[in-house]
């Protein structure tokens, strides 16, 4: 399938799908019931093609680029989306370039949606194809069957979830709508596998990124929403003048970052240089520091509703903080970005 597809229909076509499949109600009782993932949106998803969305087409997906993944990850984003897709999306793409028998392997039954993935960045991992190690805070650890391990020294590392010595523990986190695990290998057989480090760190980021825009976009549109209905002393508090600037400075911000993701996803498909890669690490810091912020006076705005724990404004605000930690975190991806930024300038 080629690339050239209208994102704006796509776009449509995904947003029509989450609105029913992930309203606040549904979210919040997924939230409380406490699975790794919402079962029914899986199915869903997997009979409508979405995790193959990126895998190509004689691999058994759909073979389509970047820009729609970006656009996908977006809107699940807004949901927000109780689902270990873009995860499995990155192990995806990461093994694009894997051997004919680990691509036919695995590829099929992700792109099918019969198994999640996952991945972990920067292990420090001993050598060898049997590893004893602990992997803590792995995103979705407990809803995937399949593991990729990216160590320090450039190893990618595939592990399968009933190989022998593998025990996977959820472990809580601040945000409910996605799981986490530690993962105890003992011996555990892996296999490394060709991957192109810098494009899955470049993924990662860029994933991170939109998962961002799309939730501040969410959450500033209903607390919009919230202000217009919201009386006091006999008026729409949207009508007081502090509170539009507050709401205008939160919509710059979002703007503007919106506007940083989608030229470092253009980039990324013209360039896989140090550019590319500095500007998915800048974008993914400034689109998690908005979705922070925004969310943040989200809860404010929203006032005596909005700080009571089964108020959606939190669902967002803990999703907005774990954006902000994933993959080494806001202050690592500043780091690279100045470096790579640097380097690619001189």
């Amino acid at each position: 399938m080629s690339d050239a597809i209208d994102l704006a229909e796509l776009r449509q076509e995904f947003r029509a799908v989450l609105d029913a499949e992930t309203d606040a109600g549904r979210v919040r009782r997924h939230v409380h019931d406490g699975g790794a993932f919402d079962a029914a949106l899986a199915a869903t998803v997997a009979g409508l093609g979405w995790a193959g969305l990126g895998i190509a087409e004689a691999d058994g997906g759909l073979g389509l680029g970047l820009p729609a993944l970006a656009v996908l990850y977006e809107e699940l984003g807004r949901g927000p989306a109780c689902l270990p897709l873009p995860s499995t999306l990155l192990v995806a793409d990461a093994l694009k370039g894997a051997p004919d028998a680990v691509r036919a392997q695995w590829l099929p039954l992700l792109a099918s949606g019969e198994m999640f993935a996952t991945l972990a960045l920067d292990l420090d991992l001993p050598p060898g194809d049997r590893i004893t190690a602990r992997v803590p805070h792995v995103l979705h650890g407990d809803a995937a069957g399949l593991y990729l391990l990216a160590t320090t020294d450039g190893r990618h590392l595939l592990l399968p979830r009933q190989a022998a010595g593998v025990t996977v523990t959820p472990t809580p986190a601040v945000d409910r709508t996605r799981g986490m695990a530690v993962l105890d290998l003992h011996e555990a057989p892996v296999l490394a596998v060709p991957v192109d480090g810098s494009a899955l760190c470049r993924h990662a980021a860029l994933a991170v990124a939109c998962d961002s825009i799309g939730g501040a976009e969410a959450i500033l549109d209903k607390t919009i929403e919230y202000l217009k209905i919201r009386t006091q002393f006999g008026q729409p508090i949207g009508g007081f003048q502090a509170l539009k600037h507050r709401v205008a400075n939160h919509k710059l911000r979002l703007e503007s970052a919106r506007a940083l993701v989608a030229m470092a996803v253009q980039v990324a498909g013209e360039d896989g240089g140090a550019r590319s890669l500095g500007l998915a690490h800048l974008a993914r810091a400034q689109a998690a520091d908005a979705y922070v912020t925004i969310a943040d006076d989200a809860v404010q705005l929203h006032g005596g509703i909005g700080f009571t724990w089964e108020h959606e404004c939190h669902h967002y605000l803990k999703r907005a903080w774990l954006n902000r930690l994933l993959f080494g975190g806001e202050d690592a991806a500043l780091d690279r970005a100045a470096t790579l930024l640097t380097e690619s300038a001189a």
